[in-house]
């Protein structure tokens, strides 16, 4: 059985929508920090991706040894989660 030698990634924020998600990730990305969007069962279910949706959350994951380096970036660009 082959084993993962990649290490799970950590939550780095949960928003509201898909956009700001993806807004939010390609800052990341700019910054040299790989980022990944877990998306709500709501918006996949419905392939709902660019629309906002009552209750439609994102989840921002990082590698872990990158989460406060994360964390400098979203502050640095003042995004405080529920602020949209």
């Amino acid at each position: 059985m082959k084993q993962s030698t990649e290490k799970p990634w950590v939550v780095l924020r949960k928003v509201e929508g898909d956009i700001t998600a993806e807004m939010l990730c390609e800052a990341l990305r700019n910054a040299d920090i790989p980022c990944e969007i877990k998306r709500s069962m709501l918006a996949s279910g419905l392939g709902a991706h660019s629309v906002s949706l009552t209750g439609n959350q994102a989840t921002l994951l990082v590698p872990p040894e990158k989460l406060a380096e994360a964390e400098a970036v979203l502050e640095a660009i003042d995004f405080e989660p529920g602020e949209e």
